[in-house]
């Protein structure tokens, strides 16, 4: 790199898997943006390894999916164990989504994956740049950087501090970071065994003198355990602990190989007390950080990136104002509270000695063990499908919508669910999460068995009108309850794409009869109206994607 540009339009500080997350989302909106990372290198540890389900669909619409794939081992179940045998399993693959299983990828393999594929799309990475201080004004904010034994100053219309627990972005802002950390103390080791449980599943035991749990790895398996205050808490772990844990689940400890990674850590649950500060935003482990068990921190990272990026593209456009930046935390704080309290609860109900409370723990589990519609909800609920914004100022519904008591599909706010569709004419069935691939609204016009007049005159008249008030915004696709239509052939020349929902997988999961639904970039429904309402749509979209004169300080706000 010959030197530090001195202007770009979105500074992004931290290059973990959220803050390269934002930036590929940038890019592929053709946002100018660069990363920088106090780091000169990545770090080699492996960290965070669980890949849910959901954020393998974010993957997929970044381009990653296949590299991480190719660097990870799939997941299919967990087991957990008691003292007088197994409490729980959770089959990963009854899981209703693309990728039903969890990927167990090291935290350096996922952002080798980010990186590589933010710079294929123009990104620029600058490592061992450390952020020294900021301020903001009207024309937007100027970092002040220390890089190759000099300072700079950065300007950027946008700056997003993605730069973990100890943000120094956070720090500067005044942000509070409130919560507790936990009593007991973790050793964490990635090592090989030679022992017969399953590679394909996590494992847990949960003990009167403590917890182990064993996570495979692409290569080898990660040991967690905890220590209360009365073990051994010397400043350089070896493996002797885990040796005395594994005894004691197992009978006797099985042969180690040589650890690669040997960690003391502590555990913390805090968060932010607000996301934005004008214009410059927080995401990722700078916001929310909380215990490792379930693996939900570095995924609400980034999807706290992927619900950020496409905000962040329009507003750059003239879109949306200073409403827009603040829907973001209004959708996603929420997110990591509901998150760090469940977490809180399997880490204190995992990680307890108490005999009443481990009797009452081990009670749950073998009753939820023996519900399979329980154990449905909270498999959804941990992979992050049942992520929904429904309280967002950017979801909605057409009046007679709202009136109807539970109606068929998604509600507004929530995952739009993956469908088989075929194409019209030749061609294989492709899925419906691959059809929204692109980085903008998508309208999907669902078509009645056989139209009548009246939705055929609806259908024109919206052909004529959307690509005229909302060109490059917004795409159209046209799902026809099995064949194309004879009496719609003349639209088989225009510029929407066009569907067959040949198998009724569509109408499966999004109901019967003629709908609009409008897809967000994030792949969460935005608005939904019966296709005879289509009138109350257009003005919809009329007010959420205005263009405004400019992205002024005028229209930020002061949040």
């Amino acid at each position: 790199m010959s030197g530090l540009p001195a202007q770009t339009t979105v500074l992004i500080v931290g290059a973990g898997p959220t803050g390269l997350t934002l930036g590929i989302s940038l890019r592929q909106q053709g946002v100018d943006c660069i990363i920088i990372d106090t780091l000169p290198a990545p770090l080699p540890w492996s960290r965070a390894l669980g890949l849910h389900a959901r954020t393998l669909e974010i993957f997929d619409a970044l381009g990653v999916l296949d590299a991480v794939t190719a660097r990870s081992l799939i997941l299919k179940a967990v087991h957990v164990y008691g003292e007088r045998g197994p409490l729980f399993s959770l089959d990963l693959t009854s899981l209703d989504a693309p990728h039903p299983h969890v990927l167990s990828c090291p935290q350096a393999e996922v952002e080798l994956c980010l990186a590589a594929r933010f710079t294929a799309l123009g990104g620029m990475l600058i490592r061992g740049c450390e952020l020294l201080d900021f301020r903001q004004s009207a024309a937007g904010v100027q970092a002040r950087v220390r890089w190759a034994e000099a300072e700079h100053q950065l300007g950027a219309a946008l700056m997003v501090g993605c730069d973990g627990a100890s943000s120094r972005v956070r720090q500067i802002l005044g942000i509070s970071f409130d919560g507790v950390r936990y009593a007991d103390h973790f050793l964490l080791a990635d090592v090989d065994i030679d022992w017969p449980l399953a590679r394909d599943a996590t494992h847990g035991f949960l003990l009167a003198e403590g917890a182990l749990i064993a996570l495979p790895m692409p290569q080898g398996w990660r040991l967690v355990i905890n220590q209360g205050a009365h073990d051994d808490l010397q400043p350089m772990p070896d493996l002797t602990p885990f040796r005395r844990r594994l005894a004691l689940c197992l009978g006797e400890a099985p042969p180690l190989g040589e650890a690669r990674w040997l960690s003391r850590f502590s555990i913390h649950r805090r968060l932010a007390g607000r996301y934005r500060s004008n214009r410059v935003l927080l995401a990722g482990d700078a916001c929310h950080i909380q215990s490792p068990l379930g693996a939900q921190g570095m995924n609400t990272g980034i999807g706290d990136a992927f619900n950020l990026g496409w905000k962040l593209a329009l507003y750059l456009r003239g879109i949306g104002g200073g409403a827009l930046l603040d829907s973001y935390e209004q959708e996603r704080r929420p997110v990591a509270r509901q998150m760090l309290t469940a977490v809180d609860v399997l880490s204190r109900s995992s990680f307890t000695r108490t005999a009443p409370l481990r009797g009452v723990r081990d009670t749950v589990l073998r009753m939820v063990g023996n519900r399979p519609g329980f154990s449905s909800r909270l498999l959804r609920r941990a992979s992050q499908l049942d992520i929904h914004y429904s309280g967002s100022p950017l979801v909605g519904a057409s009046a007679s919508m709202v009136t109807q008591r539970r109606p068929a599909g998604p509600a507004p706010g929530a995952r739009v669910p993956d469908a088989l569709l075929s194409p019209v004419g030749e061609g294989p069935p492709v899925r419906l999460h691959g059809c929204l691939r692109e980085a903008r609204f998508q309208l999907l016009i669902q078509l009645p068995p056989h139209p009548d007049h009246a939705t055929v005159l609806t259908l024109y008249a919206l052909a004529t009108r959307l690509p005229e008030d909302f060109d490059g915004l917004l795409g159209v696709q046209v799902i026809a309850a099995g064949e194309w239509p004879a009496e719609l052939q003349d639209l088989t020349r225009s510029a929407f794409i066009l569907w067959q929902d040949s198998q009724g997988a569509f109408q499966a999961r999004f109901g019967e009869g003629g709908h609009l639904w409008l897809v967000r970039p994030d792949g969460h429904l935005a608005y939904r109206a019966p296709l005879a309402d289509a009138d109350h749509l257009l003005m919809w979209l009329n007010a959420a994607l205005r263009r405004r004169s400019n992205a002024s300080a005028a229209s930020i706000g002061s949040q």
